[in-house]
C-alpha cells in the first residue's frame, strides 16, 4: 500500500514540478532548446525534445539506485509515479494537442480543454506553464488562441519577454 501512495503523490507532484520547471528553466536558460517547440517544426523532433530526455535521467538513476540499496526502495514507486506523468504529458501534449508522431484526428472533450490550454501558452508565451492541470489567467481565457489552430494560423509564439 505505501508503494502505491509514493507511486500517485509522485505523479500528482508532476504536475507542479513540471510548472515550475516549464516557468523558470524551459522560458528562462532553456529556451534556447524550447523555442525549437514554439516555432514552426521542420521536421520530426525539435530540440525541444531534449528536455524529456535530460528529465529522464535522474529517474533512471534513482529507480536503479532502489533497485540496489535496499533503504532506497521507496525511489522506485516513485519513479514509476514520475515515468506514468511523463506518458500522459506525452500523450495528451505531444500526439493530442500537436498532433505529433501519428495522425491523431479525434476531438475529445476533455482533452480538447487542456490543448485551448496549451494553445493560450504559445499565442502569448505565458501562462498557464502546467498542462494536465493548466490554470488560465482570467484575463487570457476568452482569446481567440483558445480555437484550435488552422493552415493559415498555426500554433506558435516564442515566449520570449521583451528586455
Amino acid at each position: 500500500m505505501t508503494a502505491w501512495l509514493i507511486g500517485i503523490v509522485s505523479f500528482v507532484a508532476m504536475e507542479p514540478a513540471t510548472y515550475l520547471v516549464h516557468r523558470y528553466v524551459m522560458h528562462g536558460p532553456g529556451m534556447p532548446w524550447h523555442a525549437s517547440h514554439h516555432g514552426p517544426r521542420t521536421g520530426g523532433f525539435e530540440r525541444n525534445d531534449l528536455f524529456p530526455v535530460l528529465f529522464a535521467v535522474p529517474t533512471i538513476v534513482a529507480m536503479y539506485a532502489a533497485t540496489r540499496v535496499p533503504w532506497l526502495w521507496w525511489l522506485f514507486p516513485a519513479g514509476v509515479g514520475i515515468t506514468a506523468y511523463g506518458v500522459v504529458y506525452a500523450l495528451i501534449h505531444d500526439v493530442y494537442a500537436h498532433r505529433r508522431f501519428v495522425r491523431f484526428r479525434a476531438r475529445i472533450p476533455g482533452l480538447e480543454a487542456l490543448a485551448a490550454a496549451h494553445r493560450i501558452h504559445h499565442r502569448h508565451g505565458e501562462e498557464p506553464y502546467g498542462f494536465v492541470v493548466p490554470i488560465v489567467p482570467r484575463r487570457l481565457r476568452t482569446t481567440p488562441a483558445t480555437r484550435p489552430p488552422t493552415a493559415s494560423r498555426p500554433v506558435t509564439g516564442t515566449g520570449a519577454r521583451p528586455s
